[in-house]
């Protein structure tokens, strides 16, 4: 057997983890052809089948689930070292924090705390990318996620920053046309909704639409937003953000889903001086923000 090379087990760790070629080569940023080129060779290399093929797709062979079990343990211990060497020059409150969230996180809660953090902290450098994919703080993708969603790593420290409701929201323009009654169930209005599928909808809100209709869908929130500004209908947003967006008010119903937003860094990386004060920050600013949405809402 020759010497394995540590992309092809990369490479198979990828499809492992993914659970298809074609995703596991969208996430490493290559082509399918690739993928199954590098997993022959591994196979060539390691000597025995690693994939069954099936008629529906294909299975790993017992032999690949050890190799699969070994090929983690070599990247975590990579990783180990990759993040000691990498936090050797973070010990002081300089240097570059990534923060990996959606585009309404960084939009409305993030870049107004923009200016007050960098008076307090001039020596640190945000890094924002912005994405709808739960990217990996193990793998250092980031340094702080935050996030829809609770990870379930042991190697992943998080906190409930607070709760969106979901509320609907319009212009005056459309609730002008369109008499919106509280009292009653919501029926016979013009819904725009939001479509990704990251997006779960709540029973509630199915039930909308299906009494309502349906004017437009779209997976871009920004055009979405812009489409309800514009009097085409009422869509559903988290009610923290809803209320700062010109041009849209609340309508008065009761809130219809609820999402907790969590907090997330690696737990060799939290104590780190420049990630701690992001977390720091980000955790007590939210705090006044919220408040300032209740003010808003008054």
């Amino acid at each position: 057997m020759h010497d394995m090379n540590w992309d092809d087990l990369r490479i198979l760790l990828a499809v492992a983890d993914t659970g298809s070629q074609s995703a596991a080569a969208s996430q490493l940023g290559v082509n399918q052809t690739t993928i199954s080129r590098r997993l022959r060779q591994l196979e060539e290399d390691y000597g025995v089948p690693l994939l069954e093929r099936q008629r529906t797709g294909y299975t790993f062979t017992p032999e690949a689930q050890l190799l699969i079990d070994q090929a983690r343990k070599i990247e975590q211990h990579v990783l180990d070292i990759a993040r000691k060497r990498a936090n050797r020059s973070r010990d002081t409150l300089q240097g570059r924090v990534v923060i990996h969230s959606t585009d309404m996180v960084l939009r409305y809660l993030i870049a107004p705390m923009l200016e007050r953090f960098y008076q307090q902290y001039p020596g640190i450098e945000l890094v924002l990318l912005t994405g709808d994919d739960l990217i990996s703080l193990s793998h250092m993708e980031a340094d702080i996620a935050i996030r829809y969603v609770r990870s379930e790593q042991l190697d992943i420290v998080q906190k409930r920053l607070f709760t969106f409701q979901y509320h609907y929201f319009a212009s005056s323009d459309y609730l002008e046309r369109y008499p919106l009654d509280p009292s009653v169930p919501l029926k016979g209005h013009k819904l725009l909704k939001f479509e990704h599928p990251a997006y779960r909808t709540s029973p509630e809100q199915l039930r909308h639409f299906e009494d309502n209709e349906v004017a437009l869908r779209s997976n871009y929130i920004e055009f979405m937003i812009d489409a309800c500004r514009r009097g085409h209908g009422l869509m559903s947003l988290q009610r923290q953000f809803g209320l700062r967006i010109e041009g849209l008010q609340e309508v008065g119903l009761p809130a219809h889903r609820e999402v907790p937003l969590w907090l997330a860094c690696h737990r060799d990386n939290r104590k780190l001086p420049a990630i701690r004060a992001v977390l720091d920050f980000i955790s007590e600013f939210t705090e006044v923000w919220l408040q300032e949405s209740e003010i808003k809402s008054a």
